[in-house]
């Protein structure tokens, strides 16, 4: 997974509202906010005027070992215009310089269209504009922008719902949402949402439009008000993400964004628990630190484990990847058995909520020390393992007292070369009710 940030410099003391004060233009602070989170980032978010390519802060992202995203907005134009061609010559500049650069990136034209808070918010004609967009790009040969289709999360409004305003699946290469769990801040108050409840509804929308297509988290954030913000970066890292291997990237929205007269605590620099917890999390090596090689006038490279960008829906066969195979569940226990088949040598990591986890292989029949997730496992060769799930937790209360509990596993796969893979079970785990005894 890419991982990376929207990097304000004025988190750091560095004034300005251009480019040069913000990452990755500004080294300094992108080196600040690598050191804070402990690891090296490979996506960054940089924005640009309408139809006006920044060549500066793009060799910047690429000599930083980042893909840069690139947020667009309208300034003055209407979607109508661009759709009947109106900013064609501006549009056609603009791409010669973007192919000129080779490097591939994301692009986000016209994000959380599903609002109503931008100009270009709900307008009917999105999609003709989108397209015309998209083709004269194509025209130009400007291969290597990977167009991203970014909406806001949907909530009550009905009018929130993006369907209507998706281009299609040959316009559009990723998908992507803006989420953020507002808690209580009295900035804009709403109510604490864990990263699951904060992500959920969204993605789901975004596989049934576009099923297929690899999403990214452009901007993914918490408040410290309501609730326990470390708590929330650790779940969000440590089982949220790795569990959904849909999800292809994620941008934490690092910045003291000023609203209603004050300022939001969205950086993991706000309290030194929230700090702490990002460093610990982002270790995972499903966070990439390096980029694989980019090849010029080519889409943002997928990893494996992701989703084809093709937008057929697609499952991709599993030979050579890391699969479950097997599943024996034990009612008088409460409990069961999972096994998985690994490719090749290297290791396997296992997490999850709500479970706790014992691991054999077919040569070793005795169980490891029973374990709460994340378990890591070095494997020497292709074959077969075995895991133990038990329900621990509040998810042992709920089957003690429903009878039947859901957990879900997470098992990534670190190979000796080559990227990590990923697979996920949920497991419906059951206890037998008890049997009646007649009186005497």
């Amino acid at each position: 997974m890419y991982w990376g940030g929207i990097i304000k410099g004025s988190v750091y003391g560095v004034a300005g509202e251009d480019a040069n004060a913000d990452a990755p233009r500004n080294r300094a602070v992108l080196s600040r906010f690598e050191q804070d989170a402990g690891k090296q980032i490979t996506v960054v978010n940089t924005g640009q005027a309408w139809a006006t390519f920044d060549p500066v802060t793009m060799d910047a992202a690429i000599e930083a070992g980042a893909i840069p995203l690139v947020t667009m907005a309208l300034e003055g134009q209407t979607l109508r215009e661009v759709a009947e061609g109106h900013e064609d010559a501006k549009i056609r500049a603009w791409a010669r310089e973007a192919k000129a650069f080779g490097y591939p990136f994301l692009f986000r034209p016209w994000w959380e269209m599903n609002g109503n808070w931008y100009s270009w918010g709900r307008s009917p004609y999105y999609v003709a504009a989108w397209r015309h967009f998209h083709d004269v790009v194509e025209e130009v040969g400007a291969t290597n922008v990977t167009w991203a289709w970014v909406v806001n999360t949907i909530w009550w409004d009905p009018g929130s719902d993006p369907a209507p305003y998706y281009p299609g699946s040959a316009y559009v290469d990723w998908v992507g949402m803006d989420a953020y769990n507002w808690g209580t801040n009295p900035l804009q108050p709403n109510y604490w949402t864990s990263p699951a409840e904060t992500i959920d509804p969204t993605l789901a929308a975004l596989e049934r439009i576009a099923p297929g297509k690899p999403v990214c988290l452009c901007e993914v954030a918490s408040t410290g008000v309501g609730g326990d913000k470390a708590a929330w970066i650790s779940q969000l890292l440590g089982s949220y993400l790795p569990s959904h291997p849909s999800i292809a990237a994620f941008l934490w929205f690092n910045w003291y964004y000023e609203q209603n007269g004050g300022s939001w605590d969205w950086p993991i620099e706000s309290s030194s628990g929230a700090e702490r917890a990002f460093q610990e999390g982002i270790q995972n090596d499903l966070y990439l630190s390096a980029l694989p090689p980019l090849q010029k006038l080519a889409k943002v490279p997928l990893l494996a484990g992701q989703p084809s960008a093709v937008g057929n829906g697609k499952k991709q066969p599993a030979k050579g990847r890391v699969v479950f195979v097997k599943l024996r569940l034990n009612r008088r226990a409460g409990s069961a058995e999972l096994r998985f088949r690994v490719p090749g040598a290297g290791a396997v990591e296992l997490s999850g909520s709500g479970i706790r986890l014992r691991l054999k292989s077919d040569r070793n029949k005795d169980w490891s020390k029973l374990l709460s997730p994340p378990v890591r496992r070095g494997v020497r060769e292709a074959g077969r393992l075995s895991i133990e799930l038990r329900a621990s937790g509040k998810a042992r209360d709920a089957l003690l007292r429903r009878g039947r509990v859901k957990v879900r596993l997470v098992l990534t796969f670190l190979p000796r070369s080559g990227s990590p893979q990923r697979a996920m079970k949920n497991v419906a785990l059951v206890v037998a009710p008890p049997r009646s005894t007649a009186a005497g």
